[in-house]
Parts: structure tokens; sequence; C-alpha cells
């Protein structure tokens, strides 16, 4: 029968007559495939809930001695019943923000976007902002960063957002680097928008990196700005005067956010990238007023230039004692440990122009030490001494070395064995290096999503034999006992991508398989997507598996993740999500 045949019977709930003995369960899923992640991995048919929390598991007929006249029976029909997904690396803020402005989806034409900024006007006050998503297609905007991708073979001028909305200033936003992980970046601002700025044919560049496109016979702004550095900034600098997303906006953006999340089976993020101030603030409002749906775990992101003359053993120990240890907060929301890098460069400083602002980003823009003020082993040891966890990030390859060696330096001081120091983004990660890992008693995140589908082919483009059996090397760490979380980045956000990508190891260029030994099987996977995640946050024993006794966050599945086709798995729906019993999401068709 096909899938939507059995959406009413899944989703709509049955009573059933009691039956004698044990406690009567809230909800019981029944008839299906309940994939428990447990110890064993044991397969069981049912599942009861009580308060929240796991009741029982097990066959059909043990599971339904706890139907009671007021328990919701939601019959499966040999669908597939998981742990909820946890996100290792989630910025779930990130994502709200994509929906609060037009999106320009689908346009392929100057033509387009300037029906699109027509549209918006009509419904705008004279001198009121019109600002609008990147040119291009969510999630990813690929191909947008050239002028190809738009039927005229240029990019929207001034005059063409003037001709669409001539009373309004308007702003087409530049992206994120990272969905799509090119440059250029891409904004553009109309005539009232450039006048609101104060940028003039008299204007200059702040940086190189950043190019005011000119009109080859007047030398006039042509509105386009081009930015090749990774990271967007202009909105820091030169286009200030765009309207800012709000605490409003941020709290609206989390909901939104959530929404998401909970759509594709995600029902615990962990912040490790951290987040700022302003970030935390959303949370805590959303949580403050029960609105918080989703288990969140949040990293702090520092803003060292707010304590400037602050050294670093008094900055842990006066500003962030709630930090320490497992972190400080409820099931619904933690706060714990502390994003840790030292360094800066000309586009950091441009962007700290606009602080605490923190545009697409979420994290602190000055969340770097400044090296002035101490080294990334000075960092690291003076959290260590405060028992706050340090959580890092590591893109080049010989960086992890230099890291590892600091890292082992702050051991040989104050043990960190048991503290859980998060490394994030692992790329190359050589046999040497991996067992290091291990005995630092460090957690690893990866992004098979990101960096071996999406990334996979520029990454590795050169890579010897030998190198490449070192890319995300999910094999030897399962192989070596080291332990690790799946995470998205928010590149794209569904958890089956990131489990289909570590289990086929696709790259989205070419469909070549890469380092094919390193591949891991989908029980694998689906652990480090939950299991993984609650080792993350110190919440293994009451999280990322269904198990009596247990938080009762689960997904429903239209189709069995452990033996349908492997392609077919990032085609897999999500029919229904539960955090701690409640039913936060169903499919709707």
């Amino acid at each position: 029968m096909a899938l939507r045949a059995l959406l009413p019977a899944l989703l709509t709930p049955a009573v059933l007559t009691a039956q004698a003995g044990g406690a009567i369960a809230d909800h019981v899923l029944t008839g299906g495939q309940v994939v428990t992640v447990d110890e064993d991995f044991t397969i069981a048919e049912a599942v009861a809930i009580k308060d929240g929390k796991i009741a029982r598991v097990g066959t059909s007929a043990f599971v339904s001695e706890l139907i009671g006249a007021a328990t919701e029976v939601i019959e499966l029909e040999g669908r597939t019943v998981v742990p909820g997904f946890i996100d290792g690396h989630a910025h779930m803020d990130r994502e709200g923000l994509k929906f609060l402005h037009p999106d320009l989806s689908g346009a392929r034409s100057v033509a387009a976007i300037v029906e699109t900024i027509r549209r918006e006007a009509a419904s705008k006050a004279p001198g009121e902002w019109i600002v609008t998503m990147p040119i291009g297609d969510y999630p990813f905007y690929f191909d947008a960063e050239s002028p190809s991708f738009l039927t005229e073979g240029r990019f929207p001028t001034r005059h063409d957002l003037d001709e669409a909305a001539p009373d309004n200033p308007v702003y087409i936003k530049a992206g994120w680097y990272y969905w799509r992980s090119k440059t250029p970046l891409v904004s553009v601002a109309n005539t009232a928008a450039l006048r609101a700025a104060g940028i003039t044919r008299d204007t200059t560049s702040p940086h190189e990196s950043i190019e005011i496109a000119r009109d080859a016979s007047t030398g006039e702004p042509t509105g386009v700005f081009l930015e090749h550095g990774g990271f967007g900034t202009i909105e820091f600098n030169l286009m200030k005067a765009v309207p800012r997303f709000t605490h409003e906006d941020r709290v609206r953006a989390l909901r939104l956010g959530m929404k998401r999340y909970l759509a594709v089976g995600t029902t615990s993020v962990y912040e490790g990238h951290g987040v700022s101030a302003s970030t935390i603030r959303a949370y805590r409002e959303l949580w403050e007023m029960g609105e918080l749906i989703v288990r969140s775990y949040l990293v702090h992101s520092p803003s060292w230039d707010a304590v400037p003359e602050a050294e670093l053993d008094e900055f842990f120990e006066q500003w962030l004692p709630h930090l320490s240890g497992h972190g400080f907060g409820d099931e619904m929301l933690k706060l714990g440990g502390i994003w840790t890098d030292v360094g800066t460069n000309p586009m950091t400083e441009l962007r700290k122009r606009g602080r605490p602002y923190t545009g697409w980003a979420g994290q602190a823009v000055d969340a770097n030490l400044h090296p002035e003020r101490g080294t990334f082993f000075e960092l690291v040891l003076a959290a260590a001494r405060a028992r706050v966890r340090a959580n890092m990030l590591w893109y080049v390859p010989n960086v992890l070395t230099r890291q590892l060696d600091a890292l082992e330096r702050v051991d040989a001081e104050v043990s960190i064995a048991d503290q859980r120091f998060v490394v994030e983004h692992l790329t190359f990660v050589t046999d040497a290096q991996q067992e290091r890992i291990k005995q630092l008693g460090l957690v690893a995140t990866v992004l098979p999503n990101g960096n071996i589908w999406k990334s996979g082919g520029a990454l590795t483009e050169g890579a010897s034999a030998s190198k490449l059996e070192t890319f995300v090397p999910l094999r030897s760490f399962i192989d070596k006992g080291i332990p690790f979380a799946i995470a998205s980045d928010n590149k794209p956000i569904e958890p089956l991508v990131a489990l289909w990508s570590a289990v086929a190891r696709s790259a989205r260029e070419n469909g070549e398989v890469l380092a094919p030994s390193q591949r891991i099987t989908r029980a694998e996977a689906l652990r480090a997507l939950t299991m993984g995640g609650a080792y993350l946050s110190f919440e293994e024993d009451i999280k990322g598996s269904i198990e009596a006794g247990k938080l009762a966050d689960l997904a429903v599945l239209s189709d069995d993740v452990l033996r349908c086709a492997v392609d077919a798995i990032p085609e897999i729906d999500v029919v229904l999500t539960m955090v701690g019993g409640k039913v936060v999401h169903r499919l709707e068709r």
C-alpha cells in the first residue's frame, strides 16, 4: 500500500479498550519496527510512553498491556521508529533567519528578481526598506556566484531595483559563504539604499576582498558588491545602514528553525560553534515562555572585546562559572562549555566594526581571542582549570597537529580526559592524530553531508591515495573507539542526508565514492546521529535511544532506513516527531 494511503491511519489516533495490569500509557506506537539503538541494537515492534518518558518497549502484545481508554494509539502500519536525531553542530537559529526575508528562489533572470521587488514595494510605505534573501535557490544557492546564473548574463543593478521600487531603499543580501562554499558573495543595493549608506563614486573599499562594482563609463557604483573573502562583511562596514536582525527577529527565527528541524526528525541540537549573547537571549525567552520544543545545548561564543582587561583565569572564574562541568539548565535548555580559538585577520577586524551584531553567524564577531591576549594553549589551559569544556573547530589539517600539541601540554598540567573537549569539522585525520585524539578523551563531530557529499570533490582534489584514506575516517574512528557525533552544520539540515553521506560517501560533483574503506554501516551512522549526539552533551543516560526510563524523543520514518535502497535514504519522509512524548510534527499531504 502506498504511503499516502497509510497516512490517515498513522496520523489519526485510535482509542482502544483498556487492558488489565500496569500503568496506563499516554501514547502507544505499535505495529511497526522500533529501532531502539540500545547497546544491542534491539529491534522491537512497539513502544509505550508515559509522562514524557519511555515506559515500555517490546512486542506489540507486551506493550498493549499499557493501553487504556485515554491512551493515544498510533498504528505504525509497518513503519520504522527511530530515536529523535541529535544534531551535533546545528545552527538552528540560522535556519530560521533564512525565512524572514522574501525569497528569490526560482528567479533565473533580472526581470524575475525585479518583479519580486515590485511585488514587495506594493505593500511598503515610501521610505520603508525592502530586504531580500540572496540571489539563488535555497538552501545552497549553488552557482549564483556567477552572473551566468541569470538569463541576462549579469546581476541586477541599482537602476533595475530603482525601476521596481523608486520610493524605497532596496537591498538584496549576500549569502553565508558556507551555504555553497564559493565566492564571490553577491549583494545589490538600489540608489536609495546607497544614499542611506553614504556610498558615492568617491567611496573606497575597506579591503581588497570587497569589490564595489562601478559603471565603466561614469565610475558610479552600479549597486553590486562582490565579496571575495570567506565571510560576509559588507553589512558590518559599507552597508551598515541595512536594517539588522532584531531580538524579535531572532526569536521568530528560532520558532521557524525549530519547526524545520522537527520536520526532519531532529529533536535535540548541540550548538558547538558557540552562540552569542543575543542568540542566547532569544533561546532563553522561548524557554521561559515554554515554547522551546527542540532540546538545545548551547556552547558560549565569547565576546572578548567586551572584557578587554580581563585575564584569562579571571574571565573563566568571574564571568563563566555557570558553564563549567556538564553545563547549567534543564532537559530543554542547557548552557555549557566555550568556543575556543585564537587569531585575527583583516576580515575579522572589519566584522568587529559592527559588534555586537552577528549577522547570519549567530556567533560573536570577536569570539577569537586576539593573539596579544594569549595563545591557544593558555586559553584552553584556563578553560581546563575552570572545568569549562573547550570546543574547537579545525578546518586545516596542519592546524590539527598544532592544536593537539597544545592540548597534550594542557593535559599534562590539568587532566582533560573526563571533560569531553570537543573537536569539530574534522576532515583529514591521520592514524597518529586519531590515537592522540583517543588518548586525550576528545569527542569528534563530523559533517558527512557538507564535507563528503557537498564539498568532498573540492576538498580531496589532488589528494594521494594514502591521504584520501584519512578523509573523514569514520571507519577508523569506530575501530579505534573514538566517540563521534554526526552533525549537519546547517548545510543541509536533514540528518538522513548526513546518514546517507556517511554510508555512501558519494561526492556531489561527480558521484565519486571517496575513501570507500571508510564507509560505515547504516546502524553505525544512526548510532552516531542519536547516541553520539547524546554523549556529546553528557546526556547519554537520558536520551539517544528508545529504552525504558529515557526521554520519549523519537521520529517515525516513511521507510526502513536500515534496509531500503541506499540512495533512497535521503528521500525518506519523517511522518511524525515526538519530543518528551508530545507530537510536535505530523507530515501533511
